[in-house]
Protein backbone atom coordinates (compact mmCIF):
# COMPACT_ATOMS: atom_id res chain seq x y z
CA UNK A 1 0.00 0.00 0.00
CA UNK A 2 1.67 3.29 -1.27
CA UNK A 3 1.82 6.08 1.86
CA UNK A 4 1.94 9.40 2.15
CA UNK A 5 5.62 10.18 3.88
CA UNK A 6 7.53 13.12 5.06
CA UNK A 7 11.47 12.54 6.14
CA UNK A 8 13.62 14.96 7.01
CA UNK A 9 16.83 15.18 8.33
CA UNK A 10 18.10 14.82 12.10
CA UNK A 11 17.97 17.58 14.45
CA UNK A 12 16.40 21.05 13.72
CA UNK A 13 14.51 21.98 10.90
CA UNK A 14 13.07 25.52 10.86
CA UNK A 15 10.58 26.20 7.44
CA UNK A 16 10.80 28.88 5.23
CA UNK A 17 7.17 29.67 5.26
CA UNK A 18 4.44 30.97 7.56
CA UNK A 19 4.62 30.78 11.62
CA UNK A 20 2.98 28.30 13.72
CA UNK A 21 -0.93 28.47 13.14
CA UNK A 22 -2.79 27.40 16.40
CA UNK A 23 -1.82 27.87 20.63
CA UNK A 24 0.95 25.42 21.74
CA UNK A 25 -0.34 24.58 25.08
CA UNK A 26 2.95 22.72 26.44
CA UNK A 27 5.47 25.34 25.98
CA UNK A 28 6.75 27.51 28.58
CA UNK A 29 5.04 26.60 31.70
CA UNK A 30 5.20 29.67 34.50
CA UNK A 31 8.18 28.01 36.76
CA UNK A 32 10.36 27.09 33.88
CA UNK A 33 10.92 23.60 34.31
CA UNK A 34 10.46 22.68 30.24
CA UNK A 35 13.21 22.89 27.85
CA UNK A 36 12.57 21.15 24.71
CA UNK A 37 16.02 20.62 23.96
CA UNK A 38 16.82 18.82 27.16
CA UNK A 39 19.29 15.56 26.65
CA UNK A 40 16.96 12.82 26.07
CA UNK A 41 13.73 15.01 24.79
CA UNK A 42 12.42 15.02 20.75
CA UNK A 43 10.13 17.75 19.27
CA UNK A 44 8.17 18.04 16.30
CA UNK A 45 5.34 20.59 14.83
CA UNK A 46 3.40 20.06 11.80
CA UNK A 47 1.48 22.77 10.62
CA UNK A 48 0.73 21.40 7.20
CA UNK A 49 1.29 24.68 5.75
CA UNK A 50 2.64 22.92 2.19
CA UNK A 51 1.21 20.00 0.23
CA UNK A 52 3.86 17.19 1.40
CA UNK A 53 4.04 17.02 5.19
CA UNK A 54 7.52 18.38 6.15
CA UNK A 55 7.23 19.94 9.75
CA UNK A 56 7.26 23.38 10.29
CA UNK A 57 10.31 22.48 13.03
CA UNK A 58 11.49 19.42 15.35
CA UNK A 59 14.30 18.53 17.30
CA UNK A 60 15.57 14.82 16.91
CA UNK A 61 18.91 13.89 17.59
CA UNK A 62 18.24 10.40 17.23
CA UNK A 63 16.50 10.30 13.14
CA UNK A 64 13.83 12.01 11.39
CA UNK A 65 9.76 11.74 12.27
CA UNK A 66 7.91 10.50 9.71
CA UNK A 67 3.98 10.83 9.48
CA UNK A 68 1.50 8.59 7.25
CA UNK A 69 -2.01 9.43 6.09
CA UNK A 70 -4.46 6.52 5.06
CA UNK A 71 -5.85 5.37 3.10
CA UNK A 72 -3.96 7.28 0.77
CA UNK A 73 -6.87 8.29 -1.28
CA UNK A 74 -8.41 9.44 1.64
CA UNK A 75 -7.40 12.58 1.84
CA UNK A 76 -7.43 16.06 0.29
CA UNK A 77 -4.88 19.44 0.72
CA UNK A 78 -6.67 23.02 0.54
CA UNK A 79 -7.98 25.75 2.18
CA UNK A 80 -10.15 26.24 4.67
CA UNK A 81 -12.42 28.69 6.46
CA UNK A 82 -10.56 29.26 10.28
CA UNK A 83 -10.84 31.95 13.35
CA UNK A 84 -8.53 35.02 13.17
CA UNK A 85 -6.65 33.08 16.11
CA UNK A 86 -6.48 30.26 14.16
CA UNK A 87 -4.77 32.10 10.94
CA UNK A 88 -4.65 35.86 10.76
CA UNK A 89 -5.93 35.57 6.96
CA UNK A 90 -9.34 34.04 8.49
CA UNK A 91 -8.17 30.62 6.23
CA UNK A 92 -5.48 28.00 6.67
CA UNK A 93 -4.23 24.92 4.98
CA UNK A 94 -4.79 21.66 6.01
CA UNK A 95 -5.47 18.16 5.05
CA UNK A 96 -8.84 16.78 4.91
CA UNK A 97 -10.10 13.23 5.50
CA UNK A 98 -12.32 12.34 2.78
CA UNK A 99 -12.72 9.20 3.07
CA UNK A 100 -16.76 7.78 4.14
CA UNK A 101 -15.39 5.89 6.76
CA UNK A 102 -12.53 8.15 7.88
CA UNK A 103 -8.80 7.42 8.08
CA UNK A 104 -5.81 7.53 10.57
CA UNK A 105 -2.26 9.37 10.87
CA UNK A 106 0.25 7.20 12.14
CA UNK A 107 3.48 9.07 13.14
CA UNK A 108 6.70 7.39 14.18
CA UNK A 109 9.59 9.05 16.44
CA UNK A 110 12.68 7.42 17.01
CA UNK A 111 14.69 8.02 20.34
CA UNK A 112 17.15 7.22 22.81
CA UNK A 113 17.53 3.63 23.37
CA UNK A 114 17.52 4.46 26.98
CA UNK A 115 17.39 1.04 28.83
CA UNK A 116 14.55 0.24 31.48
CA UNK A 117 13.87 4.03 31.24
CA UNK A 118 10.21 5.49 30.87
CA UNK A 119 9.16 7.82 27.39
CA UNK A 120 6.70 10.59 28.38
CA UNK A 121 4.97 12.32 25.33
CA UNK A 122 2.78 14.68 24.70
CA UNK A 123 0.80 15.48 21.89
CA UNK A 124 -1.37 18.79 20.31
CA UNK A 125 -4.05 18.36 18.02
CA UNK A 126 -5.74 21.07 16.25
CA UNK A 127 -8.82 19.85 14.13
CA UNK A 128 -12.49 20.95 13.08
CA UNK A 129 -13.51 17.56 14.54
CA UNK A 130 -12.80 15.45 17.80
CA UNK A 131 -10.31 12.77 16.72
CA UNK A 132 -9.97 9.57 18.62
CA UNK A 133 -5.60 9.05 19.40
CA UNK A 134 -4.93 5.13 20.21
CA UNK A 135 -2.43 5.21 21.97
CA UNK A 136 1.87 4.62 21.04
CA UNK A 137 3.25 1.25 20.42
CA UNK A 138 7.15 0.26 20.74
CA UNK A 139 8.54 -1.99 18.01
CA UNK A 140 8.13 -4.91 20.39
CA UNK A 141 4.46 -3.74 20.46
CA UNK A 142 4.50 -2.31 24.39
CA UNK A 143 1.26 -0.18 24.38
CA UNK A 144 1.34 2.56 26.24
CA UNK A 145 -0.24 4.16 29.22
CA UNK A 146 -1.76 7.60 30.07
CA UNK A 147 -1.02 10.52 32.15
CA UNK A 148 -2.90 13.32 33.26
CA UNK A 149 -1.47 16.63 31.60
CA UNK A 150 -3.71 19.55 32.91
CA UNK A 151 -3.59 21.43 30.23
CA UNK A 152 -6.89 22.43 28.54
CA UNK A 153 -9.05 21.09 25.53
CA UNK A 154 -9.02 24.74 23.86
CA UNK A 155 -12.36 25.34 21.82
CA UNK A 156 -11.62 28.58 19.11
CA UNK A 157 -14.47 30.96 18.41
CA UNK A 158 -16.07 30.63 15.16
CA UNK A 159 -17.12 27.52 12.78
CA UNK A 160 -15.15 25.32 12.10
CA UNK A 161 -15.73 23.01 7.73
CA UNK A 162 -18.10 20.35 7.41
CA UNK A 163 -20.30 21.45 10.42
CA UNK A 164 -17.10 21.14 12.77
CA UNK A 165 -15.97 23.24 16.00
CA UNK A 166 -12.31 23.91 15.99
CA UNK A 167 -10.34 22.84 19.23
CA UNK A 168 -6.42 22.25 20.13
CA UNK A 169 -6.47 18.88 22.07
CA UNK A 170 -3.76 17.35 24.19
CA UNK A 171 -2.97 14.16 24.93
CA UNK A 172 -0.59 12.18 27.51
CA UNK A 173 0.95 8.78 26.99
CA UNK A 174 4.01 6.96 28.42
CA UNK A 175 5.89 3.86 27.36
CA UNK A 176 7.31 1.17 29.71
CA UNK A 177 10.08 0.34 29.23
CA UNK A 178 11.70 3.31 27.05
CA UNK A 179 11.68 2.16 23.11
CA UNK A 180 14.06 2.88 20.48
CA UNK A 181 11.04 4.43 18.70
CA UNK A 182 7.19 4.60 19.29
CA UNK A 183 4.66 4.07 16.48
CA UNK A 184 1.29 7.26 17.40
CA UNK A 185 -1.78 6.20 15.75
CA UNK A 186 -4.55 9.03 15.49
CA UNK A 187 -8.10 8.11 14.34
CA UNK A 188 -9.96 10.69 12.06
CA UNK A 189 -13.36 10.46 11.38
CA UNK A 190 -14.61 11.60 8.02
CA UNK A 191 -15.06 15.31 6.87
CA UNK A 192 -11.85 16.26 9.36
CA UNK A 193 -9.76 19.05 8.76
CA UNK A 194 -6.12 18.56 10.63
CA UNK A 195 -4.31 22.16 11.20
CA UNK A 196 -1.40 21.29 13.13
CA UNK A 197 0.08 18.19 15.64
CA UNK A 198 2.82 19.03 18.33
CA UNK A 199 4.70 16.07 19.96
CA UNK A 200 7.16 16.15 22.30
CA UNK A 201 9.14 13.33 24.22
CA UNK A 202 11.26 12.83 26.94
CA UNK A 203 12.90 9.49 28.35
CA UNK A 204 13.54 9.76 31.76
CA UNK A 205 15.79 6.59 33.53
CA UNK A 206 13.74 3.81 35.21
CA UNK A 207 10.26 2.70 35.94
CA UNK A 208 7.54 5.09 36.74
CA UNK A 209 5.04 5.04 39.70
CA UNK A 210 1.78 5.90 38.68
CA UNK A 211 1.56 8.48 41.42
CA UNK A 212 3.61 10.49 38.71
CA UNK A 213 1.40 10.29 35.55
CA UNK A 214 0.49 13.93 36.12
CA UNK A 215 1.89 17.18 34.52
CA UNK A 216 3.56 17.83 37.95
CA UNK A 217 5.13 14.59 38.45
CA UNK A 218 5.97 14.44 34.83
CA UNK A 219 7.55 18.39 34.60
CA UNK A 220 9.59 17.22 37.74
CA UNK A 221 11.24 15.71 35.59
CA UNK A 222 12.93 18.64 33.93
CA UNK A 223 14.43 20.23 36.80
Amino acid sequence: MRKLMAIVPALVLVAFCAPALAVDVWEGPPDGTWDRYDPNSTYVHWTFHQFNPWPYEFYNPYGPPIIELEPIDGWEYGMWEAPPELGPAGTINGWHCTSPGGGHIMITIPNTPLVDGTKWIFMQVTSSKTVHVIGAASPDMINSGTWNTGRPQIQWPGPAPFGGAWYTYNYGLFIQPNPTYEHIIINVQDCTVIDQIVIDTLCSPGVIGMERNTWSGVKALYR
